[in-house]
């Protein structure tokens, strides 16, 4: 077999020959010829003559190539009406195969810019840009014909400094963003959620605790579970408890140090960490307590696949924790029992599912990246379509 045949990859045509030098050029011509009249549908066909076409394909072996097709133009007796032969894998009045183009869209993907690529391909940068456009498209078009997925995380991030929001939808189960809007009330989702298919077969979703979010989610989503996100619940347990710290001990402030050794994990703290821990911990008694406390609440919270019956036992004491912040009296300490007596529903499921929104979040840093690398979007739509095609 010819290695042209092997480097041709565009089923659907017969190779008659080849000839090589600084560009590959194959000349093909189509295996099938076509029986029907797109137009009327009629299967009278006569030929009118043969030309050629000459379209840009994928590289053969580091050469550019060039496919010379012989085709033909037919008459339908029926309705008097010509057309040209369509061709597999090349759309009408392009210059290029679908391979090419693809090929093409996702080195830009990758992050090499539109001249460098249109420098390196023969091409005007426009071109490049054109062919990006007309992917992310398609792949935006799909979106419309998508029911939801049936785990679903919600999260927000900002556009620019100006503090533009926008929402995120992401796919849980298969690790990708499903779309993003613009906004994050429910006044400025309503329009999109109103849209959205297939809201009904979203079994979980998972968010920050945020009681917008939640109103949202059991308005829109009626037939699912909100679980709480661990990662957020973690760290508003860290918040108060630190805030808490530094108003018993004001010689704490900003420490870093100190606070450094009070948030870290217990078991994961060095032996010299543990060393100046518990000599803070001595010279300071009032934040022992604030200690166990905080490393109580977030062991409970890091629990992951519990079976029902030990559920039960950690919500006792989930429970009793959260009455013993509130004996305390303290502002603070109130604050997060009351944040904790909200969500306790939200946070059991968390120990049932392992899914969080620590997906969404790594989306959100790719998505921070696509947008230094534009500097800046002006239009959302366009932020959108970029976002589709490299996180969806």
């Amino acid at each position: 077999m010819s290695p042209v045949h092997l480097q041709l990859t565009l089923p659907g045509y017969r190779i008659i020959r080849w000839e090589s030098n600084t560009l590959m050029r194959v000349y093909v011509e189509a295996l099938e010829a076509p029986r029907l009249c797109p137009c009327c549908g009629g299967d009278r066909l006569h030929s009118k003559g043969r030309y050629e076409r000459r379209v840009r394909h994928l590289a053969c072996f580091g050469n550019p190539s060039e496919l010379v097709i012989g085709c033909r133009r037919y008459e339908c007796l029926g309705c008097c009406r010509s057309f040209v032969q369509p061709l597999p894998g090349i759309m009408p009045g392009r210059h290029s195969t679908e391979p090419w183009r693809e090929a093409i869209y996702e080195r830009h993907g990758d992050g090499i810019c539109a001249s460098v690529l249109a420098d390196r391909e023969e091409v005007a940068p426009g071109t490049v840009a054109r062919i990006y456009a007309q992917f992310t498209e398609r792949k935006a078009k799909e979106r419309l014909s998508l029911d939801c997925p049936r785990v679903l995380g919600i999260d927000e991030h900002t556009l620019h400094k100006g503090m533009r929001f926008a929402t995120t939808f992401c796919d849980l189960h298969r690790r990708r963003v499903f779309d993003i809007s613009a906004g994050r009330s429910e006044a400025e989702l309503s329009s999109y959620l109103a849209s959205l298919r297939g809201r009904d077969r979203v079994r979980v979703v998972c968010i920050d605790l945020s009681n917008s979010y939640r109103s949202l989610v059991r308005r829109w989503f009626p037939r699912a579970m909100i679980v709480a996100d661990r990662f957020h619940a973690i760290r508003v347990v860290g918040q108060h408890l630190m805030r808490l710290a530094r108003q018993l001990v004001p010689s704490l402030g900003w420490n870093r140090a100190w606070l450094g050794l009070l948030r870290a994990r217990a078991d994961r703290l060095l032996p010299d960490q543990q060393r100046r821990l518990q000599q803070l911990l001595a010279a300071q008694p009032a934040l022992r307590p604030i200690y166990e406390m905080k490393e109580q609440l977030c062991r409970l919270l890091r629990l992951k696949t519990q079976t029902p019956a030990a559920c039960l036992n950690h919500i006792r004491e989930l429970l009793h924790l959260i009455s013993t912040l509130r004996e305390s009296g303290l502002e603070a300490a109130l604050t997060l029992a009351k944040t904790l007596s909200d969500w306790t529903e939200e946070i059991v499921r968390m120990w049932r599912f392992t899914r969080n929104n620590g997906i969404t979040e790594g989306f959100h840093r790719k998505m921070k990246l696509i947008q230094r690398r534009a500097y800046g979007f002006r239009s959302f739509q366009n932020y959108r379509l970029r976002v589709i095609a490299q996180c969806g």
